[in-house]
């Protein structure tokens, strides 16, 4: 069953073509993503979805390399085909120091792929929240201040963090094809 209709930008209100061309602009993307496209029927969902996007990913003081593995991590662990094929694409163009392969690893967590410290720090505690929040303690805090990392940037990581589970519920619960450019991870 197709549980979603795309709105490609020809068919869009003026209102969600606005929303359309500022995330081309922001992302350098040539094309709308069916994750956007799912939504542009409505003008104020698609604005409300790619603002929190754009504010979470694009904003703040964090490096987008390392949130977009956040989004990559968080989705794999909650089973979020879409997200985690999107964001793994990303990391790959973003960091040229990850493969594949590496990525592959890093979600089956296994010894192969030693990630870099500065990313295990937060992907270790990435995990930790979207595994169960209530269980983060004062010590899981001082493992990322102990990085560097000031309690401003927690607060970044967990938006991320939540940023990325809002997007799984939608994307899996509509089972979203993936874009042709996106290659499957789960």
């Amino acid at each position: 069953m197709q549980r979603y209709t795309l709105t490609p930008y020809e068919n869009a209100s003026d209102e969600t073509k606005a929303v359309y061309d500022d995330y081309m602009r922001t992302t350098g993307a040539t094309k709308i993503p069916i994750w956007l496209t799912s939504m542009g029927h409505s003008s104020s969902l698609t604005r409300a979805y790619w603002e929190r996007a754009k504010g979470t990913l694009f904003g703040g003081s964090l490096p987008l390399p390392l949130k977009e593995m956040i989004v990559f991590v968080v989705s794999a662990r909650n089973g979020a085909r879409y997200c985690s094929a999107c964001h793994a694409q990303s990391v790959l163009k973003l960091d040229k120091a990850f493969t594949i392969n590496d990525l592959v690893s890093a979600v089956k967590s296994t010894t192969d792929f030693q990630m870099p410290v500065y990313y295990r720090t937060v992907v270790d505690f990435a995990t930790k929240v979207a595994d169960n929040a209530n269980c983060i303690e004062d010590e899981d805090f001082q493992v990322l201040m102990d990085e560097g990392f000031s309690l401003e940037e927690i607060c970044e990581i967990i938006a991320v963090i939540d940023l990325a589970t809002m997007f799984n519920v939608y994307t899996s619960t509509l089972r979203l094809d993936l874009d042709p450019e996106y290659e499957a991870i789960l």
